[in-house]
């Protein structure tokens, strides 16, 4: 049975069952599954609590507010707080677990060393911004003369890598790892 936008919708043996199943169609309509009266899980991400906390948590670690359903950096130290916890970045950076591991190469970044690392600082900053959780957890430099760097997010190491590659062009390349939460960003000119 055809639906609104292109939706597939398919038909079950008993009519009455509650269960609804659409199938994308070419169009790249989302793939979802529901059950009536079942909850569906939010995030897959290890760190991050399942339920809710109360507004006015503060961070233990690094002071930042949970309110509104968010981590935030304002507010955080005028508000009087109800309870304190270790925020999911916190616990990213203290188990020592990335989420995100840009790796930069090559013999131009030896040249502009201090420009790529003033861009990837500059990018954490920003980032931080929007979301205090994602932050760079170390910032090391290899052997062979590249550097690693480190993330508590994904997201943020992806805005990194292609920050990079904005300014400084180069070859980029995105490896993630959907079963351990992570990604992988190789930059190298």
């Amino acid at each position: 049975m055809q639906g609104a936008r292109g939706v597939l919708y398919l038909a079950r043996a008993d009519p009455g069952d509650s269960k609804k199943m659409e199938v994308a169609m070419p169009h790249g309509t989302r793939i979802t599954m529901e059950e009536k009266g079942k909850m569906t899980t939010r995030s897959l991400e290890p760190y991050l609590s399942k339920r809710g906390l109360p507004d006015g948590t503060v961070c233990k670690g690094c002071g930042i507010l949970y309110r509104n359903k968010r981590w935030q950096m304002e507010g955080a130290t005028s508000t009087p707080h109800k309870s304190e916890v270790i925020c999911p970045a916190c616990r990213r950076v203290a188990s020592g677990d990335p989420a995100g591991v840009v790796t930069l190469s090559g013999t131009y970044l030896a040249q502009h060393r201090e420009d790529i690392l003033n861009t990837v600082k500059q990018q954490e900053i920003r980032h931080r911004e929007k979301n205090p959780l994602g932050r760079i957890m170390e910032i090391r430099e290899e052997e062979d003369g590249g550097i690693t760097v480190t993330t508590t997010e994904d997201k943020l190491a992806q805005k990194i890598g292609r920050e990079l590659y904005k300014s400084q062009r180069g070859e980029l390349h995105y490896k993630w790892s959907h079963d351990q939460h992570m990604v992988r960003v190789e930059w190298s000119r």
